[in-house]
């Protein structure tokens, strides 16, 4: 009974917590505070009242606008309240209660943070992945002192993610005469490479790929008017950086398990 309750609390709360990221995001790169005002619509700039403010619920009853002008409220931030929530609920069902969850829960807030700000800049600041980097390395002593993870691994991940991430964004703007990567997207990389290790890097930028490219295939298909083709990459990482920080360890026995 109290695992359920834990479980929909920890549901609940990365869903709360990815909607206040959604603001943060908002309102940081205009200089705003993340306090005062309440929340408002940022097309006609009226109050949003509490239960217009419910994660996820809200969204549904409205149908994705705002109740007092119509205008459309983003997918995006619907979606990262959803996944937020989600990956909260799969990180208690896989590890219960203990540091390695609340270091994960501070992660996927981060991230929602980065990856809103990602979206609709398409910048990652240097702040963000300053977090990103203490709380990486946080995990990563964990796995390693607690869990006994091979310390040449996270190395190697570092190494291996800054390495190859900027080598693609050198060749790619060598041949293509333009960026294919940001160096937000390197830095992500390298940091997740030492909080993951190399395989699970591997792992994760793999799943990053194909969800990107199916999410921005079927956008392209679906949309109506001219699509940037300017494509935001940092959200998918994180994602799939999201869920190897999950079931890394556990895709990684299941690999070696086939193999071998």
């Amino acid at each position: 009974m109290i695992d359920t309750i834990l479980a929909i609390f920890s549901f609940l709360l990365g869903s709360c917590l990815a909607s206040f990221g959604g603001v943060v995001a908002f309102r940081c790169p205009k200089g705003q505070s993340i306090v005062k005002p309440d929340s408002y619509c940022p097309s006609c700039h009226s109050e949003i009242k509490w239960y217009d403010n419910i994660p996820i619920v809200s969204y549904l009853i409205l149908g994705g606008k705002c109740r007092n002008c119509k205008s459309k409220i983003g997918f995006f931030s619907f979606l990262s309240e959803l996944l937020c929530g989600l990956l909260y609920l799969l990180a208690f069902l896989q590890f219960g209660v203990n540091w390695k969850t609340l270091i994960l829960f501070l992660l996927f807030f981060l991230f929602v943070v980065i990856a809103n700000i990602d979206y609709e800049t398409h910048d990652i600041y240097d702040v963000t992945l300053v977090i990103f980097a203490v709380l990486a390395l946080a995990l990563a002593l964990y796995k390693i002192l607690a869990e006994g993870a091979d310390v040449w691994s996270h190395v190697i991940g570092c190494v291996a993610g800054f390495g190859v991430f900027f080598l693609i964004k050198v060749v790619a703007k060598a041949i293509a005469k333009q960026e294919a990567l940001g160096a937000g997207d390197v830095y992500l990389a390298g940091i997740a490479g030492a909080m993951l290790g190399g395989i699970s890097l591997l792992f994760a930028v793999m799943v990053a790929t194909v969800i990107g490219s199916i999410v921005e295939l079927v956008r392209i298909k679906t949309s109506k008017e001219d699509v940037n083709p300017e494509i935001a990459f940092g959200p998918y990482l994180l994602l799939g950086f999201a869920l190897m920080a999950i079931y890394g360890d556990a895709l990684i026995e299941l690999y070696q398990e086939v193999l071998l």
